[in-house]
Order: C-alpha cells, then structure tokens, then sequence
C-alpha cells in the first residue's frame, strides 16, 4: 500500500486524488492510473518520492501537477481508445466528442490560474473545443450531400468524383505546402535561413495544435513533473492537514503557477467568442425556416457570400503571386531554389503514400464504397 502522508500541504495525497478523480478505492485509482501512464507514456518515477522502490513507497503528487493528471485519470474509461476491443472499425465521431466535452468540462473547472495556463500554453485546446463543436456537423452534413445528389436522376455521380478529385488534390498541395513554410519561420527568424530538411520529423509538444486535447494535457503533466522532480528529494513532511492551511496553500501555489505565463485573456476572450460564434452558426434549412432566408433572398445571399470570399481570395493570391515574383520575404518566405526543394519533398510524400493501402486509405475506400452502393443497387 502507497504511503498516504505528503511533504507539501499544498501536494496531493493518493487518497486526495482518489477523491479528486471522482473515484472509490484506492486500487481503481492505481489501476487507471497506470493505464494512463502507459497511454501517454508518462514516466510513473515522476509521481514517486523514491524511484528504486517500485512496489510501494512514497508517492509524490504536486499541486498544478496533479489537477491535471486528474483530468486524465477521471476521464478515462470515457476515452473511446481505452475500452476493450476498441479499434478503428467500432469508433465513432459522438464517442469521440462526448470524450472531449468531458476533458474540456474539466479543464473550465480548474482553478483559474490552471485554466489559464491551458488555454494560454496548450493550442490543442482551441482545436479540440472546435473539434466538438463541428465533427458531429461534418458526419451529418456529409451524409445529406451525398443522399441529396444520389437522389437526382439528372446529376452525374462520376462529374462529382472528378470535381471532388481534382479540389482535393489542389487542396492537399496546398496544405503540404503551407504547412511546409509555417514551420519553416522559426528557423528563418532566428537564423536568417530556412531549414534544409523537408521531411524532418516532429515531436508532439505542448504547443502542438493538431493533437487532441488529452495528449496536451498530459505533455503539461510531464513538464511540470519534470520541474518537481530534482528538488523533491528536499521537500520536509508536512505538519498539518488542516484544509483551510491546505487550500491556502494550494492558492499560494496556483499564483506561483499564474507567473510562469502572461495573462490568458486574450486566449479564453478569442475561445469563448469563436466557441459562442460557431454553435449559433445556422443550417440553410434553419435560416429558411427563421425567415433569414428564402427564395429569391435566400439565392441573392448565397452568392453575394460566394463573390465576396472569391474576391477576397483573389486579393490574396494576387499579393502572393507578387511576392513570389519579387521574392518578397514578408508574404511568401520562399526562393525559387526553396520551393524546388519542397516539391521535390512533395512528390516523394505523394508517391509513398498515393497507391499505397494505408489504414487512412483502407476506411475511405469503405466509406465511398458505401454510399456508391445506393447507386450500384438503387437502394435508398
């Protein structure tokens, strides 16, 4: 049995996680826990006092540490990935999402100057609060195109694949491309150069964007676990249990927490205002049926929405068109001898992975394959 006494009154015993993760034992706490560990590859001799006693011993779990380490516990068994057999062929996109609300739940439930270290360090937070709020969006939306098209005896479902093909491929250039050149900056601003390697690989952190929100969590876990670890060992036992001394404490804390960043405001303000913007965001039929849209108004809006975003994004290509002509470093911070080098890079990563059976490739091909069988068939 983990001893249950701590060094700082501020830290967390095994029994005040236990509480703190919502759970009833101690064991359950344990078992999940290691789980976790394991998930996310934490190293566990952060959270002990002594890493040469593995059985046992003294555990060490320290306040803005172990809130967040508590996220990740409580919400375990909520994680599609977690439960037994999971695999690709049995998630889905709710499983997903009912997972991340929970964890993004949690996160406004901190105290405050944990949250604002999230929404300030960790950039998979915004990502996943859209995540949630447009993958559901995304399933539905994709389903009724396709079943809309499908029941038009005058459309052409081989034109809608060219059409599809040749935009996705555009897009995916792009994407590589832009990609390409935003990782690119820090090497020029601090060296004046770009980077030779096209192709280097990246290691996950916690201000990687496109991961979820639960691997950027646990990347601050480790950070600040990492922190504790060298002066632990120095830490005296505790001589109180007082929960007022504790709660002081543990605030005292939280505002050695607040300095390690500059105010969040900015980031919760921009959050909160895209989160409230996005969820009021409105199907056609649910402007139709409001009065915003309908017949002749409803056409005129669509492509007055259309011509200003073509324009918009004509002013934008024809800047960069400039740019590349003049190599002007401040809107396209390429040469022409850079741009080589990254097509290059292009057309191997194209030619890896195009003709071959990818899992990724293996799921879309069951996916169209399932909606071209009411064409096949007739079926509706």
């Amino acid at each position: 049995m983990a001893k249950q006494k701590k060094r700082r009154i501020a830290d967390y015993s095994t029994q005040e996680m236990v509480a703190l993760c919502g759970l009833n034992t101690t064991s359950t706490f344990e078992n999940k826990k290691n789980k976790v560990f394991e998930r996310y590859d934490i190293d566990q001799d952060l959270f002990k006092m002594d890493p040469e006693v593995k059985f046992g011993g003294e555990n060490f779990y320290p306040v803005g540490c172990a809130e967040l380490l508590a996220i990740l516990i409580k919400n375990w068994d909520k994680n599609p990935s977690s439960r037994k057999n999971a695999n690709r062929d049995n998630v889905t996109v709710t499983q997903i999402c009912e997972f991340y609300k929970a964890v993004l739940d949690d996160v406004d439930n901190l105290p405050k100057e944990l949250k604002g270290l999230i929404y300030k360090c960790c950039e998979s937070h915004f990502t996943t609060k859209s995540l949630v709020i447009w993958a559901e969006r995304v399933v539905k939306g994709l389903a009724l195109f396709t079943e809309t098209h499908m029941d038009q005896p005058q459309e052409n479902i081989g034109k809608l694949c060219q059409a599809l093909s040749i935009q996705l491929d555009k897009m995916t250039y792009m994407e590589y491309l832009n990609n390409k050149i935003l990782l690119a900056l820090p090497w020029i601003n601090q060296f004046g150069v770009f980077p030779n390697s096209y192709n280097m690989e990246h290691k996950i952190s916690i201000r990687t964007q496109n991961i979820g929100l639960d691997i950027g969590i646990a990347e601050m876990v480790k950070a600040l676990a990492y922190a504790m670890d060298n002066i632990k060992e120095e830490l005296q036992y505790s001589r109180t249990d007082e929960k007022s001394e504790v709660q002081e404490a543990r605030n005292k804390a939280y505002q050695e927490i607040k300095s390690l960043y500059i105010s969040s405001d900015m980031e919760e303000y921009t959050t909160n205002r895209y989160s409230n913007g996005a969820k009021g965001w409105k199907h056609w039929a649910e402007k139709i049926k409001s009065g915003e849209l309908s017949g002749k108004k409803a056409m005129i809006s669509y492509y007055e929405e259309q011509i200003a975003q073509r324009e918009l994004d004509l002013v934008t290509m024809k800047k960069q068109l400039i740019a590349i002509e003049k190599d002007d470093p401040d809107i396209f911070p390429v040469t022409a001898e850079e741009l080589e080098d990254i097509n290059d890079a292009y057309v191997e990563f194209f030619e890896e992975r195009y003709d071959q059976q990818t899992a990724n490739q293996q799921y879309a091909d069951q996916y169209v394959g399932q909606i071209l069988w009411s064409f096949l068939t007739q079926e509706k």
